[in-house]
């Protein structure tokens, strides 16, 4: 019988886990023999079983440096990819203390600059639809796209408070002015570890395998606004926003897609990433393409927040004319309230669609585009009827490499400012109207030009 005090009895603790040295050297030996012998593809589970001579909820353990496993196992892994098993690379379970926290941090949500949604309207579908990926499949990561003002962000928002229980971390993210990823990085381990991280690996892609190690470890939502600030910088873009500098968020994006935990990782984009682009449709990956309000929608917003007039006719014309995007919706009732005495048909009678910061969102979509999309744009506004694909590349001029022009178009109709009906690819009438309006400014301000010259 044991005699020993109950105060002075401990619990024994059993085998070891890795260090943060020993996780990223054999990480790093994982990385290089991806590359060298599996053309760069990660290994799945069962290869690494085979491997290593280890069953997979083992291999979990290991990778998971939250249960404590023999030692031998870990020298057996190490030993697979040629390396020593050494006593700085492992330690015991209850000195991790990074690790340790997540038992004590039952349910930690940091909204970061998240705007507030208490009044929000509509989107029963889209909300049941990001519920389904998110709660019952458990999708890994998910975009969701659309032009500027369609409600990304508000959307992203209202999901996570609604299934924020279902998570042990919620933390929200923008990216409007975006940290290089190693910032960003730092900040969110110290978050999952309750600041206990002092020893952050050096590595971007350390970072990223220390953030997936606790994304296996805890349920958590990581919500990333405004994520094509950091997409697709190539020199074939001419908007500053997309930065040189900054494509590892993409590798962030794509390793969160093929490996395996159980969390998910949120974006809203304009445009769709290049690493999200490789993973739709293999793996628990999923794209929402955002579109405009329901009219009924649109309609019960601006009659609860001010006094208008107009027939049903009206109400269609008008919520049509702007896609049933919130935000210019929002700034086009703004106006006619101020200068129209809330008439509807009166404003609509002025045919001026484009104005004020309407103007300045478009603008700013546009400034974005490469000039093959400029291109195609400005084609499908001077042509007003809906066109095949076939025609449209037949007859567009200059002609556009094949391969340009189709993911030119994919890219026009993820971020809303192309229309596809059946198989006829068509502007909306807000965009066309901007894009002919700014061409009827260039050619007024280049024969003044040629006037003074004169």
């Amino acid at each position: 019988m044991n005699t020993q005090p109950i105060k002075y009895r401990r619990r024994r603790k059993r085998g070891v886990i890795l260090t943060s040295q020993g996780f990223q050297k054999l990480h790093t030996a994982k990385c290089d023999a991806e590359s060298r012998e599996n053309s760069g593809n990660h290994y799945t589970l069962e290869a690494l079983s085979s491997r290593t001579g280890l069953d997979a909820n083992t291999l979990m353990k290991v990778f998971g440096c939250q249960v404590g496993i023999d030692k031998r196992t870990l020298k057996k892994c190490f030993e697979a990819f040629n390396l020593l098993l050494e006593p700085s690379d492992y330690q015991l379970p209850q000195s991790n203390e990074a690790f340790s926290n997540l038992q004590r941090i039952q349910h930690q949500i940091d909204w970061g600059k998240a705007p507030d949604v208490s009044v929000f309207y509509g989107r029963k579908e889209e909300l049941a639809k990001l519920e389904k990926w998110v709660i019952q499949e458990h999708c890994r990561l998910v975009t969701i796209l659309g032009m500027g003002g369609i409600g990304k962000t508000s959307l992203s928002v209202k999901f996570a408070t609604q299934v924020q229980q279902q998570f042990e971390f919620v933390i929200w993210r923008s990216l409007y002015n975006p940290p290089p990823i190693q910032d960003m990085l730092a900040d969110l381990l110290q978050l999952f570890s309750n600041a206990q991280e002092t020893n952050l690996p050096k590595t971007i892609d350390g970072r990223i395998s220390r953030l997936i190690s606790y994304f296996k470890l805890c349920r958590c939502l990581l919500i990333l606004d405004n994520v094509d600030n950091v997409v697709n910088a190539a020199p074939n873009y001419n908007c500053q926003s997309h930065r040189q500098g900054y494509e590892s968020y993409d590798q962030l994006f794509r390793q969160v897609g093929e490996i395996q935990h159980q969390s998910c990782l949120l974006l809203t984009s304009r445009e769709k990433p290049k690493g999200v682009k490789r993973l739709t449709g293999k793996l628990p990956v999923r794209v929402l393409q955002l579109k405009g309000l329901l009219p009924t929608t649109a309609q019960e917003i601006f009659q609860d927040n001010g006094s208008f007039s107009g027939s049903i006719a009206d109400w269609k014309e008008l919520i049509q004319l702007y896609a049933g995007n919130p935000l210019a919706l929002n700034i086009a009732f703004n106006t006619i309230q101020q200068l129209f005495d809330g008439s509807i048909s009166d404003f609509l009678n002025h045919k001026i669609v484009v104005f004020g910061d309407i103007h300045d969102i478009l603008q700013e979509h546009f400034k974005c585009l490469s000039d093959t999309k400029k291109q195609i744009i400005k084609w499908l506004a001077m042509n007003c009827q809906p066109i095949s694909f076939l025609d449209l590349r037949e007859k567009i001029s200059p002609p556009i490499s094949p391969h340009k022009f189709i993911q030119a178009l994919e890219s026009l109709q993820e971020q809303g400012l192309i229309e596809r009906n059946a198989f006829l690819f068509f502007l909306q009438p807000l965009v066309r109207e901007y894009i002919n309006n700014e061409l009827i400014d260039k050619k007024s301000s280049s024969k003044m030009k040629y006037e003074q010259r004169k």
